[in-house]
């Protein structure tokens, strides 16, 4: 059976109520076109957990509930609010779809970015 969408919009859906989008970049300040950014890419972070429960991906509305609270942290805890030029400039250095591995670094980015803009 074939999806009408992309799988991971299925998660979005459910899970986005309880984002905590912040009212401002935490890199610049500005409060006007922000982005809500995971540090843990959900498209590698599903792709990943469908592979390790060999779970069929057309049967998401029943496995969903369970991937979101298995990564509760990574969907909520682990996240910035950036303005879009800045969510931008972050994705165009670890490109469009994250590795994994490179969330501490994404984090630490932010960070300097932010005591660049003197916001400690």
């Amino acid at each position: 059976m074939e999806l009408k969408r992309d799988l991971v919009k299925y998660i979005r859906d459910k899970a986005k109520s309880k984002y905590k989008k912040g009212c401002e970049c935490e890199i610049c300040g500005d409060t006007v076109k922000l982005d809500f950014h995971h540090y843990n890419s959900l498209t590698r972070l599903l792709d990943k957990w469908v592979k390790e429960n060999n779970v069929e991906r057309y049967l998401v509305m029943e496995w969903r509930e369970e991937f979101i609270d298995e990564h509760d942290a990574e969907l909520y805890e682990y996240t910035a609010t950036l303005c879009h030029k800045h969510h931008l400039q972050l994705h165009s250095i670890y490109g469009k779809d994250p590795l994994l591995s490179t969330a501490t670094k994404q984090e630490r980015w932010v960070r300097i970015q932010r005591e660049k803009h003197g916001l400690v």
